[in-house]
C-alpha cells in the first residue's frame, strides 16, 4: 500500500462548532466543504444515472492533431529561437486546416468546437477548433498557478492553486475551481480550502481529485458539489473520464472505476484495474493530477501506458471485466507494445526509426503519434500494421513539443494515406532490433524487450537471449538480465545451444573475448544441462576465462556433476593452490574443495588432504580446508540414530 497524503478538514474548533451540520443532507454545504458526508450511495448514484444516461459527444466526423512546434525545451526554457506555432491536422481529410503562432504552456483541450491550453506566463486561450482563430483570452489571477484544464458540453473547466504565505501567517494551500462558456465567459467560480487536482469532465460533469484523499464531482452548469469518494486505504492521484464514465487513481499502480463499488472506498472492494506488465516496467496511468508542471508537454507524453476500459455490459453490477481485449499499448520513446495487461505478454511491437515519438494516444481501433521530425502516423491497434503516414512541414529549426488527439469518443475514419500493406516483422524481430539498438539511453526499454522475449515461445527466443548474454559492446544489466530470463524459462532443449556459447574462446587475431561466461554456468545448471560439462570444464581451466566467471562454473560443475566434473575441480586445486593472483578471492578455490568432495568421495579427501598439508598451498586455503575436512569427519563418524 502506498503512503496516504492527506490534509486536515478543519481546525479541531471548526469541527465542534460545525458537528450539528452533519444533521443536515450533504447537499445543503457548498461545494469542497469539510461537513459534507462522504462514500453516501444516496448522492454517488444519482451521478451514475447521468453518466450512463448521457448521449454520446457529437462528433464532426473528422478526426483531429492538435500538435505544438517550437524550439527544443527543457522545462519552461526555450533553448532556441525558432517560431512558436500550433498545427491543426484533420486526420479524416489528411490535410493541414491551420497554422497559428502561439506559446502553447499546456496540453490541449477539446470539447465540441473549442480548442483551449494555457499560453505564455498566465493565459487561458479558447480558439475555434477548426481553424485556430482565437475566441477568447483568459488571465489567470495573479498569484495562482494552473493545475489542470477539461471540456466538456462545450464549457471548460480548469483549477488553479494557490500556495500559502507563510510571512502572511497563513497555514494551507488554497484552490480555485472555474468554469467558462465557450466564448471565455465565466459561469462559475469556487474555492476549496485545500488542494484540488487536474480536473475531468464528461456528461455535464466535473469531477476532481480533493486534498489526495478524496473525488469531488460537480456539476458543469452550476458548480454545485454532487458527490464525494474519499478513498481509505490508497491516494487519491488523478481523475480522468470517458464518455459516460470517470476513472479515479489509487494508490501509484492502479485505478478504479468510479460506479456502486466506490462507496466502500477500499481497495479490494471497489472496481479496481492495476496492469500486470513484470518487474522491469514501470506503469504511468496518468499524470500525477496534483503537480502542475505535468500540465505541460514532457516526457511522461512518451513514457506511459496507452489504455481504455470498454463500457460495462451491465452498468450497474459495479464491475469492470478487464481493460479492452485485455491489452493496452505501452509507450516508450521511439517504441510502441502491444502488452496483455495480465502477465505482460507482447502481442505485437513498433520500432519507429529514428526520431522519438512525442505525443501518443488510443482510438477504438488506432494507436496514433506524432515524431519529433512532425511525422503523423497511425498503427491498427489489433496488428500493428501501419495504417496511417504523413508529415507537417516544420517551419526552420522548429521540432515537435507535443500533441493532443481528438477522436471524438468514435471510431476514426482515417485518410487513405502511406498505409503499409506489408506484413509487421515478427515480434522477435523488432525486440532484436530494440535490444541491439546503438542508442545506450534507452536501457529500460531494452530491459523491458529482455523480458519480453521470456515470454515468447520456442528455441528462436532462448537462441536471442543467449546472444544477448554473449555479445559484444551491450550493457552488463542486460546480459544480466537475459540470463534471469533463461534461467526462469528453465527450456529443456537448449542444450546444444548453452554448448555451442560455452565453446567460445579467445582469439588474439580475430580479437574475440569470451563473455558472460559466469551467466551461462548459471543457465546450464538452472536446465541440468550435462551436456554442457565438458565445455564448462575446458572453460575452467582456460587461463582467459575472466576471474569473476570461475566461482559460477564450479558452481555449475558441482550442481551437473557427471563424467568430468569431479576432474576438472582437482586440476583447479592442484593448480591454482598457491597462486598468489587468488589471494583476495579465494572462492572459487574453496567451491572447488567443497565441490570435489561431495562429488568424488574418499578419492576427493584425499586431495584435499593433500593440498591442505602441501606447504605452498595459500594459507587462507589451507585453513579453510582443514576446517572443512574436520567438519565432515565428525558428521561421518557421528553413530546413526536408531529408529
Amino acid at each position: 500500500m502506498s503512503p496516504v497524503k492527506w490534509e486536515p478538514k478543519a481546525s479541531t474548533i471548526a469541527v465542534v462548532l460545525g458537528a450539528g451540520a452533519l444533521f443536515f443532507s450533504a447537499c445543503a454545504e457548498p461545494a469542497f466543504s469539510v461537513h459534507t458526508l462522504d462514500n453516501e450511495l444516496k448522492t454517488l448514484q444519482p451521478v451514475l444515472t447521468r453518466l450512463r444516461q448521457s448521449p454520446q459527444a457529437a462528433s464532426s466526423g473528422h478526426g483531429m492533431a492538435y500538435v505544438f512546434a517550437g524550439p527544443e525545451r527543457r522545462g519552461d526554457k526555450d533553448l532556441g529561437s525558432a517560431e512558436k506555432t500550433l498545427y491543426g491536422y484533420d486526420l479524416t481529410d489528411g490535410r493541414l486546416v491551420f497554422a497559428t503562432p502561439s506559446d502553447v504552456r499546456s496540453r490541449f483541450v477539446v470539447t465540441q468546437s473549442v480548442l483551449a491550453h494555457r499560453e505564455g506566463a498566465g493565459d487561458l486561450v479558447l480558439r475555434d477548433a477548426r481553424s485556430g482563430a482565437a475566441r477568447a483570452r483568459v488571465a489567470l489571477s495573479e498569484g495562482e498557478t494552473l493545475a489542470g484544464i477539461a471540456g466538456d458540453e462545450g464549457r471548460i473547466y480548469y483549477v488553479t492553486r494557490v500556495q500559502a504565505d507563510s510571512k502572511k501567517g497563513e497555514t494551507g494551500n488554497r484552490s480555485f475551481v472555474t468554469a467558462l462558456d465557450e466564448n471565455g465567459a465565466r459561469l462559475w467560480r469556487i474555492p476549496a480550502p485545500g488542494t484540488v487536482g487536474s480536473p475531468a469532465a464528461t456528461g455535464g460533469m466535473v469531477a476532481v481529485p480533493f486534498r489526495y484523499q478524496e473525488l469531488v464531482v460537480l456539476d458543469g452548469r452550476s458548480g454545485k458539489e454532487l458527490s464525494r469518494i474519499r478513498q481509505k486505504d490508497e491516494q487519491i492521484g488523478f481523475v480522468r473520464s470517458a464518455p459516460g464514465c470517470f476513472f479515479y487513481g489509487v494508490g501509484d499502480k492502479g485505478m478504479a472505476v468510479l460506479d456502486e463499488s466506490s462507496v466502500k472506498a477500499e481497495k479490494k472492494k471497489i472496481a479496481y484495474l492495476e496492469p500486470k506488465l513484470g518487474e522491469r516496467v514501470r506503469v504511468f496511468l496518468s499524470w500525477d493530477g496534483y503537480r502542475p508542471e505535468q500540465t505541460q508537454f514532457s516526457a511522461f507524453d512518451r513514457n506511459r501506458l496507452l489504455w481504455d476500459v470498454p463500457a460495462a455490459a451491465d452498468p450497474g453490477a459495479g464491475k469492470v471485466a478487464d481493460f479492452t481485449d485485455g491489452k493496452a499499448v505501452l509507450h516508450s520513446y521511439r517504441f510502441f507494445f502491444n502488452v496483455e495487461t495480465t502477465g505482460g505478454r507482447v502481442r505485437w511491437a513498433y520500432s519507429h526509426p529514428r526520431q522519438n515519438i512525442m505525443s501518443s494516444d488510443l482510438s477504438r481501433d488506432a494507436v496514433l503519434f506524432v515524431a519529433q521530425d512532425g511525422e503523423l502516423g497511425a498503427l491498427d491497434r489489433k496488428s500493428g500494421a501501419r495504417v496511417f503516414s504523413d508529415r507537417l512541414e516544420l517551419k526552420p529549426g522548429q521540432q515537435v513539443l507535443g500533441a493532443t488527439f481528438d477522436t471524438a469518443g468514435s471510431a476514426l475514419q482515417l485518410a487513405s494515406r502511406g498505409g503499409d500493406s506489408k506484413a509487421l516483422p515478427p515480434v522477435l524481430d523488432v525486440l532484436h532490433s530494440i535490444i541491439f539498438d546503438k542508442d545506450s539511453s534507452f536501457i529500460s526499454v531494452k530491459l523491458f524487450a529482455v523480458q519480453t522475449l521470456g515470454s515468447l515461445p520456442g528455441k528462436d527466443a532462448a537462441a536471442e537471449l543467449l546472444r544477448i548474454v554473449t555479445a559484444e559492446g551491450l550493457p552488463s544489466q542486460l546480459a544480466k538480465a537475459a540470463g534471469e530470463v533463461l534461467i526462469a524459462r528453465r527450456d529443456a532443449d537448449t542444450a546444444d545451444l548453452l554448448l555451442a556459447a560455452l565453446k567460445q574462446s579467445y582469439d588474439f587475431l580475430d580479437d574475440r573475448r569470451p563473455r558472460g561466461i559466469d551467466i551461462l554456468a548459471k543457465v546450464a545448471a538452472a536446465v541440468a544441462a550435462k551436456e554442457t560439462v565438458p565445455a564448462l570444464a575446458e572453460r575452467l581451466l582456460d587461463p582467459n576465462t575472466p576471474a569473476p566467471a570461475l566461482k559460477e562454473i564450479v558452481a555449475a560443475l558441482t550442481d551437473l556433476g557427471g563424467v568430468g566434473s569431479a576432474q576438472a575441480l582437482r586440476d583447479l586445486l592442484l593448480l591454482y593452490r598457491a597462486d598468489a593472483s587468488f589471494g583476495n578471492d579465494l572462492e572459487p578455490l574453496r567451491r572447488a574443495g567443497e565441490g570435489l568432495l561431495k562429488l568424488d568421495g574418499e578419492a576427493g579427501r584425499r586431495t584435499l588432504f593433500y593440498v591442505a598439508l602441501e606447504p605452498r598451498t595459500l594459507p587462507a586455503l589451507s585453513n579453510h580446508l582443514g576446517k572443512l575436512l574436520a567438519d565432515t569427519a565428525v558428521r561421518r563418524n557421528q553413530p546413526t540414530k536408531k529408529r
